[in-house]
């Protein structure tokens, strides 16, 4: 991850919005699994609020440009970064090399992220050494407003010291938007943002060298209820995946019929010629959309078709007794249900108390990942 691009001024990001957002998720190809199960919110939470920079350089897929994101509110990136000064004629009169570990850590309660900045491994030569100075600066583009986004909590923007400092420095900073800066019911602001490197010394100064930009969405969602926050913020370039595990016995009829739905779809029912039924994102399948009947009039329309089209599938097949209840996948909460009209789609009974449960491990992802009305999601059973 070599810095290549230089100015005489520190770039600053175009802004992005929550659909283009989406589209670098979608285009990237970069998703995570959550963890199945009742304990898989604090989990990852535990698992972003526990990375260090050690971690973070372990990871050989952290070392790109795009960086990795772990999840919602976990973000990792480290590389090498130079700043060069070139004489009239191209020659280099000095540089400085060093490398950069970033992380980041999202929030499920407030519009407030956090960015460490960790540099090591520093190299100096020609006319730049240790008393030569260093300048870092956070660049950051808000949508839907510049304000939408604001930097916080570091001393100075631009942060200078010498180059013998940042032979092993850290520093933090934030990224916040206050409620009420982004649009929508949601309340949806995005940022994006990078890091700007300048050395001053000998008699030279670099031009700026500009880092990488990564992606951030804040909300302040209703959507998520009542057990959760009604804001935060995560890191948005990524598309999130939920899982179900055919071993775990209290969500196995669930799993099982996700499985074939994903998997094998020609042995569901309705039956339908070359049924294709979207979520399987790992093998190039159509995402999932979630879809929250609260949010307008047009959800909610949604949300009817896809309870009524089930129903009436579901007149179709036996009921073995009265604990069983009628799944339907594509999920009821989703714009991909049986509401489309296409047979896209499968239902059937299983046990009423794994359906249910499997129901309530959906609704804490929808809350803990914070997965917004319309954003895209896969699915993956074990």
């Amino acid at each position: 991850m070599e810095r290549l691009q230089t100015s005489e001024i520190p770039a600053v990001p175009e802004p992005s919005s929550e659909s283009n957002e989406q589209k670098i998720a979608r285009e990237s190809g970069a998703t995570y699994v959550a963890e199945s199960g009742g304990t898989a919110a604090s989990k990852r939470m535990q698992a972003a609020q526990a990375l260090t920079k050690e971690q973070c350089r372990a990871r050989s897929d952290a070392h790109s440009a795009e960086g990795k994101v772990i999840d919602h509110f976990s973000f990792c990136r480290w590389g090498y970064n130079t700043a060069v000064k070139l004489s009239g004629q191209g020659a280099v009169e000095g540089s400085v090399r060093f490398r950069e570990t970033e992380i980041g850590t999202g929030s499920g309660n407030m519009r407030d992220a956090t960015i460490e900045v960790h540099t090591d491994q520093v190299v100096a030569s020609g006319k730049f050494n240790d008393s030569a100075i260093m300048s870092f600066e956070v660049s950051q583009a808000g949508w839907p407003s510049a304000g939408s986004c604001q930097v916080t909590d570091i001393s100075s923007n631009p942060f200078t010291t010498t180059v013998g400092d940042w032979r092993d420095e850290y520093i933090a900073y934030g990224l916040v938007s206050a409620r009420g800066a982004g649009t929508g019911p949601d309340d949806i602001a995005t940022c994006v943002y990078q890091h700007n490197w300048k050395v001053t010394g000998g008699g030279a100064t670099t031009p700026w060298s500009s880092g990488p930009q990564s992606g951030l969405r804040f909300d302040s969602s209703k959507s998520l209820g009542s057990n959760f926050y009604d804001q935060g913020v995560v890191f948005d370039r990524v598309v999130p995946t939920f899982s179900y595990d055919r071993a775990q016995a209290d969500t196995a009829g669930v799993a099982k019929h996700v499985y074939d739905a994903l998997y094998r779809p020609q042995t569901t029912y309705p039956s339908k010629t070359g049924k294709v039924i979207p979520g399987d994102i790992w093998s190039g399948k159509p995402a999932l959309h979630r879809n929250w009947p609260n949010y307008d009039a047009a959800a909610a329309e949604v949300a009817r078709k896809n309870r009524n089209a089930k129903d009436a599938a579901c007149r179709g097949l036996s009921r073995p007794n009265d604990t069983y209840q009628c799944d339907e996948f594509p999920f009821a909460s989703t714009k991909e249900g049986a509401g489309v009209g296409d047979k896209n789609f499968s239902v059937r009974y299983v046990p009423g108390a794994e359906n249910e449960q499997a129901g309530r491990e959906l609704g804490s992802w929808y809350g803990s990942d914070r997965v917004l009305h319309n954003n895209e999601y896969g699915i993956y059973v074990n």
